[in-house]
């Protein structure tokens, strides 16, 4: 047997080590030559205009995600090509106007296609308002992409927003969680929406209903679909609460930001989604999570609004690469409000971004905010998110018929409740068993171990409100009087 040298076996390393492969991307972007294993990012090119992103065909087995406009594909050791398909949904028209809510007239867009399969109630961010799902690209891409799933969906604004007025003086203009009862103005304005198009024929008792959010919104909308019990909710940018978490049965989806840096969410709001996410998991509860990551600048990604050619995108891209704010491989250094202030202190090195119209300013700014993943809504997942709306998690989770079990076995009552508390619990054979008391806003007030099948606890110094008693994953609402 004949043995290579040393000099030899480097020589055949190096050559396969450099044997690199083709990426055809038909309709879209990412064609090049890639070694195997490489991580490229694909993406569709820009939508025409009445139509959707529908999927990807060819070598689809290699994609991350064979439905969404962006994607990636883990190059393997063959040449492979992908191509872009669109569907057309023909024109729809969004109704706006103003419909009155509990104290004020509220802006209201809905759209409401023949046999809708269910309606989205969609939320802005904080500071936002209803508008921003009707003129910000990326959300209006997501409602194009609803209105391809057959979905309804209605757009309103917070009452803050409405009055421009801080209501619970927090310095924020945004949706308010509490009071978690129909005391709340927002809640009683999107009651008062079912009912108003309920009344006008459009909306029945068996109307299935949705909630998705950006940041603020985000939460509102895992928030709002507990307290009414909807079929499920997305959360953009914002982690909700773990009290939530413990205690709601809908189903939650969280698609947060790899590089969020907003004060309320960052690194420690997504692995708190994550563990919001873990908890229902836990419980049974159908939910899933998704962190969004950076991807690499490219001129078209500016044209897919329809108002930037490809020789102002070009250099709009060798603006910022001229002033360093990309990475040798085209990644951005920076979020827009980094990349602001340096224009603000340099504006004659921006002169490309400074000459286009104030839309276009406002576009390109979401734009760089979803390729860095910050805190902006991105439509890079609609499909996902539409999907966990359509068929959930698709297979019952792990335990929820223990869980269901067991939370038939545990009784607490009376409820509404006076002076005392009695809790029933048939399954009490573990003597360490503890139970809780969290209060409306997620504070612990008790714990203490069970005494038996029955446990009776004083409430004597307990203020009227809304409470959360937990036995292990089981956890009931009672009210005090």
């Amino acid at each position: 047997m004949k043995y290579l040298t040393a000099p030899a076996l480097l020589f055949v390393s190096l050559f396969i080590t450099a044997q690199s492969y083709t990426l055809t991307v038909t309709n879209g972007y990412g064609s090049g030559t890639y070694n195997a294993g490489d991580t490229v990012h694909v993406w569709s090119a820009a939508v025409p205009a009445n139509h959707v992103f529908d999927k990807w065909t060819g070598d689809v087995s290699f994609l991350v995600s064979n439905d969404e406009w962006h994607t990636q594909v883990v190059m393997p050791a063959q040449n492979i090509s992908v191509v872009a398909n669109f569907r057309n949904i023909g024109s729809y028209t969004i109704n706006h106007e103003s419909i009155m809510g509990r104290d004020t007239l509220k802006e209201v867009y809905s759209y409401f296609p023949p046999n809708f399969r269910g309606v989205i109630f969609c939320f802005h961010g904080t500071g936002g308002a209803a508008t921003n799902w009707v003129t910000l690209f990326e959300y209006k891409q997501f409602l194009n992409d609803a209105v391809a799933d057959s979905f309804a969906f209605i757009i309103t604004e917070a009452e803050e927003i409405t009055k421009q007025t801080d209501l619970n003086a927090n310095g924020k203009l945004q949706w308010n969680y509490l009071p978690y009862d129909a005391t709340n103005i927002d809640f009683a304005n999107i009651s008062i929406l079912i009912d108003t198009f309920t009344n006008r024929g459009l909306l029945n008792a068996n109307t299935t209903y949705y909630a998705v959010g950006m940041s603020n919104g985000g939460a509102f909308a895992s928030t709002i679909a507990t307290y009414y019990n909807w079929k499920a909710a997305v959360s953009y940018c914002a982690q909700a609460s773990q009290l939530l978490a413990s205690t709601t049965t809908v189903p939650i989806q969280w698609c947060m930001a790899a590089h969020d840096e907003h004060p309320n969410v960052g690194p420690a709001g997504n692995a708190e989604a994550l563990n919001n996410h873990n908890t229902m998991v836990l419980r049974g509860i159908c939910s899933k999570y998704f962190v969004n990551d950076r991807s690499p600048v490219y001129p078209e990604r500016f044209m897919r609004s329809g108002t930037i050619n490809q020789t102002k995108a070009n250099n709009l891209v060798a603006e910022l690469q001229a002033n360093n704010l990309l990475d040798a491989n085209n990644y951005l250094l920076y979020a827009s409000d980094t990349i602001a202030a340096r224009i603000i202190a340099s504006p004659t090195s921006f002169l490309q971004f400074l000459s286009l119209p104030a839309a276009d300013k406002v576009f390109m700014s979401t734009q760089v905010d979803a390729m860095y993943a910050a805190h902006q809504f991105y439509s890079d997942y609609n499909k996902k998110s539409l999907k966990f709306f359509r068929s959930l998690c698709e297979t019952t989770p792990v335990g929820i018929a223990d869980d269901a079990r067991k939370a038939n076995d545990i009784t607490v009552f009376p409820n509404p409740f006076g002076e005392k508390l009695e809790i029933r619990n048939q399954q009490s054979e573990n003597k360490d068993e503890h139970v809780e008391v969290f209060d409306v806003v997620g504070r612990k007030i008790l714990s203490e171990k069970l005494k038996g099948v029955s446990h009776s606890i004083s409430t004597t110094q307990w203020q009227a409100g809304v409470y959360f008693v937990k036995l292990g994953n089981v956890v009931k609402k009672v009210v005090k009087e």
